[in-house]
């Protein structure tokens, strides 16, 4: 199988089951390959770590949850698997630049997008003599 095709598969599984926990074994299987060796070559292919690209699509999609609802901050947390508000807020904050409970309808709020890999394999023309 083409390698884009399984993390192209990878990033649609994490961003399906983005409010449930991410079972990384479930990931290598889709590339067939151990958990260490699928994280590796996500992260050399994808150029960010799988943890820290996980961790950026949920807080983008909780960002999306606090601007669009009046859901509470301790209920977006624990949806987004956050054991916490207060470890929720510190990582909104650093990422966001504003803190969870100030998010209304004039802030600008970052969006990390699902990452999508190319397919198509091009190969090089070998030089032919004829």
């Amino acid at each position: 199988m083409n390698i884009y095709k399984c993390l192209n598969e990878i990033t649609k599984y994490i961003d399906d089951h983005l409010e449930d926990k991410i079972d990384y074994d479930v990931l290598a299987k889709i590339m067939g390959v151990n958990s260490y060796t699928m994280q590796r070559i996500f992260s050399l292919i994808a150029g960010i770590y799988i943890v820290k690209y996980i961790r950026k699509r949920r807080l983008t999609n909780a960002a999306y949850d606090l601007y669009e609802t009046n859901a509470k901050v301790m209920d977006i947390a624990m949806k987004y698997q956050y054991d916490n508000a207060t470890s929720f807020s510190r990582a909104f904050e650093s990422f966001h630049g504003i803190k969870p409970s100030q998010v209304n309808k004039c802030s600008k709020l970052k969006n990390f997008p699902r990452i999508i890999f190319k397919e198509e394999i091009k190969r090089p023309v070998t030089g032919l003599l004829i």
